[in-house]
């Protein structure tokens, strides 16, 4: 066998997928060129973007396959590409705007962008 069909056939040891209706997770076990071993995971829900991440233990990336499916169809996982469009101010005005309105009034208390007053 040559010394390159050796080098691909070790990159691929371990592949696990487990199929759940409209859910499918896959594990793929991969060495780098130090010997070290990672686990690359796929999540894939009908309806939404496919899920990647790398971790160092397969308990780990089992764990993240659990909390990333039900974070989905839950409807809180959020891309973190998305997240980082919006800032903490953006989500304080979208709140005063918003939520606060339909707030009871208590005391004498009112809240202005940037500042409480009360």
């Amino acid at each position: 066998m040559h010394d390159r069909t050796r080098e691909l056939e070790s990159l691929d040891l371990y592949f696990e997928t487990k199929n759940y209706g409209n859910t499918m997770a896959s594990i793929k076990e991969r060495k780098d060129k130090e010997g070290k071993t990672h686990f690359h995971v796929q999540v894939r829900i009908k309806g939404h973007p496919p899920q990647y991440a790398s971790f160092k233990r397969e308990t780990d990336a089992k764990r993240w396959i659990q909390n990333t499916e039900s974070a989905i169809r839950e409807g809180r996982h959020f891309k973190t590409t998305e997240a980082k469009k919006h800032t903490l101010g953006e989500l304080i005005d979208r709140y005063i705007q918003s939520v606060l309105p339909n707030k009871k009034k208590s005391g004498n208390f009112s809240i202005t962008r940037g500042r409480a007053v009360g």
